[in-house]
């Protein structure tokens, strides 16, 4: 009987504490605007239906320049064991959009994730020129993509990158329509950019 008790309130015990602790993480960013939300009501009054804390509407789209938080698990308590990284480390970022004329160059900003051109029609030249080596991450993985034929695609280095396998033109399939693409991953310790797509 007594251990069936003891077994009972540990069960309670071990509940309420897995049950405070995602509570807890919850709370944590309860409040927080939501990317491309709109605003809304944290905490009503205890009638239900009157808002006591609002929380403003989030930014119309991400920036790259924002943190997530995440722990490292290093071995025996070593330090960092929490940490901040950019959305780049996980292949995200935002999307760059353009719609040049012939003889353009598209620059491109070091935490974007995809550059989408749209000219008007086929376009003889565009100059794409990538971010320098100072902004970028490990695994960063970087898309361009053409909804128009480019003739003559000319794609710069940055400034201590280098981009393996340059596409040199952009073909769009007539047959579909669909947008010609391209995509690179950056390896710090080589200092490139390596394609595969």
């Amino acid at each position: 009987m007594k251990l069936s008790r003891l077994s009972g309130a540990l069960t309670v015990v071990l509940t309420a504490g897995l049950i405070t602790t995602v509570a807890y993480a919850e709370g944590m960013f309860s409040k927080l605007p939501i990317v491309e939300g709109a605003a809304y009501c944290a905490l009503y009054a205890g009638d239900g239906t009157t808002c006591v804390e609002n929380v403003p509407a989030g930014p119309t789209a991400i920036t790259g320049n924002e943190r997530f938080p995440a722990d490292t698990k290093l071995p025996k308590g070593q330090n960092p064991q929490s940490v901040l990284f950019p959305p780049a480390v996980l292949g995200a970022g935002p999307t760059q959009y353009s719609e040049p004329l012939t003889g353009a160059t598209v620059t491109v900003a070091a935490v974007t994730r995809q550059v989408i051109v749209n000219p008007a029609g086929t376009i003889a030249a565009l100059t794409l020129q990538m971010p320098a080596a100072s902004g970028l991450v490990d695994g960063q993985r970087f898309g361009f993509c053409s909804t128009q034929v480019i003739t003559a695609l000319t794609i710069t280095d940055g400034s201590g990158a280098t981009v393996q396998n340059k596409a040199t033109a952009e073909i769009v399939p007539t047959a579909t329509g669909a947008a010609a693409c391209q995509q690179w991953i950056y390896v710090a310790s080589k200092t490139s950019w390596y394609r595969v797509q």
